[in-house]
């Protein structure tokens, strides 16, 4: 329930900054550094403050602002991720401004970002993304009132799993807001928390025949709770129950609305140590209910889990795990559950070279069907601060995807290189 530091900032920086996103789902839209939407926890080698050549943010009274920008050119070799490679030079700028607060009490953080993608030998996979993102919390005696909206303009992507094989990325834009109050009884908390959510997808062409996607137009509406039990200063169990109502607002004719209720329990712990270990591990199931017949009550188990340990001063390791039910994109198909795994490295090799490397498996199955997807990336990647405000970040991703979805049919499997250089800049 702290404020936001120029150490959370920067690792913010290091750790999104420039690189494809790793899995799927929700809450990796959102960019952290803004109250609402959560802050990098714990000090690692990419989120310690590097105080001779970091990106390092401006002080502008009481505020903190970190103006950033991204300079990409790589060549990837499967865009259209097909049995048959075709590659394609890309150029991407992105541009960014994050402004927080320092106060001791209270805090308040906002986020824009844009990132525009051009494929020089694929010039129908070009898109330009857009982020806009506030939230604030207010100190209330020992407890805090945090608000937070934002307004997100995307492209799907056809590399990830239960994607639609469409012609071009599907554009997609995203209004989101939450409210949660956190309240202290000695070791004891409790968190309630409302969210609302709004997708709405355009129009795209699958071999060149028009496909609408507003079948996948949807609200979201979610209330919960988390409640925590201190057993010692940074170790906590924790409770948390969710409640979630998905109402689609225009489903395909002769198809019923996947509608549904479901329900969410997971139960675990939140360890650190302060120094070398931190882990939690959240386990727990969700149960699914359609309004329709035509779909089958989904019920699994659900997971949140992360443990990073720093066996030295100059090395990170982390793994995550992620498992969930998420709406599905196909038509006639309500639900999944996708599970994803993550191992990943960090090493300052100086205090200007960072080396990274991360390995990935992911996983959609399609409840009721022989439909099965799976995915891996193996990931490295190096970094060099040569100037208090620029790096240059080099990286190689190998992906693989195999299996189909029961709608689409065999998916071919496919490979994908993609290799990046980076220059960013601290403005």
């Amino acid at each position: 329930m702290g404020t936001i530091s120029p150490r959370h900032i920067t690792g913010l920086l290091l750790l999104l900054a420039g690189a494809p996103a790793w899995g799927q789902g929700l809450n990796l839209l959102f960019p952290e550094g803004v109250p609402g939407y959560g802050t990098a926890p714990g000090v690692t080698v990419l989120s310690r403050a590097q105080t001779a050549r970091a990106v390092e943010p401006m002080h502008i009274g009481s505020f903190v602002v970190t103006p950033l920008l991204e300079q990409s050119v790589g060549f990837d070799d499967n865009v259209l991720t097909s049995a048959a490679r075709r590659g394609s030079w890309l150029i991407g700028t992105s541009p960014s401004l994050l402004v927080a607060s320092g106060w001791s009490r209270d805090a308040f953080g906002a986020y824009v970002a844009a990132a525009d993608t051009r494929y020089l030998g694929q010039p129908g996979q070009s898109r330009t993304d857009a982020t806009l993102s506030l939230g604030g919390s207010i100190d209330i005696g020992r407890d805090r009132l945090t608000l937070a909206a934002s307004h997100i303009a995307q492209h799907e992507s056809r590399t990830a799993l239960d994607a639609i094989a469409s012609d071009k990325p599907i554009a997609f834009r995203l209004e989101d807001v939450r409210a949660s109050y956190a309240m202290g009884f000695g070791t004891w908390s409790l968190t309630p928390e409302l969210e609302a959510t709004r997708w709405a997808y355009d129009s795209t062409t699958i071999q060149g025949i028009p496909a609408p996607q507003s079948y996948r137009d949807r609200f979201m509406f979610r209330g919960g709770g988390t409640l925590r039990y201190e057993i010692a200063p940074l170790r906590n169990l924790v409770f948390v129950t969710r409640a979630l109502s998905i109402q689609y607002t225009a489903a395909s004719p002769g198809q019923p609305a996947p509608d549904a209720t479901a329900y969410q329990f997971l139960a675990g712990f939140d360890y650190d140590d302060n120094s070398v270990w931190r882990y939690r591990l959240l386990m727990g199931l969700e149960n699914r209910q359609f309004a329709a017949a035509t779909y089958r009550p989904h019920q699994d188990l659900i997971a949140e889990g992360e443990v990073t340990w720093n066996p030295t001063g100059m090395t990170t390791l982390r793994a995550t795990l992620l498992r969930g039910i998420e709406d599905a994109a196909q038509e006639g198909v309500a639900s999944y559950t996708y599970t994803t795994g993550r191992l990943g490295v960090d090493h300052e090799l100086r205090r200007d070279w960072l080396l990274s490397g991360a390995l990935e498996w992911r996983q959609a199955s399609f409840p009721g069907s022989t439909g099965l997807q799976t995915g891996g990336t193996a990931r490295v990647g190096v970094t060099w601060l040569f100037a208090r405000t620029a790096q240059v970040a080099a990286t190689f991703d190998h992906s693989t995807v195999r299996g189909a979805t029961p709608v689409s049919g065999p998916v071919p499997s496919y490979v994908r290189d993609l290799a990046m250089l980076t220059l960013r800049l601290g403005l």
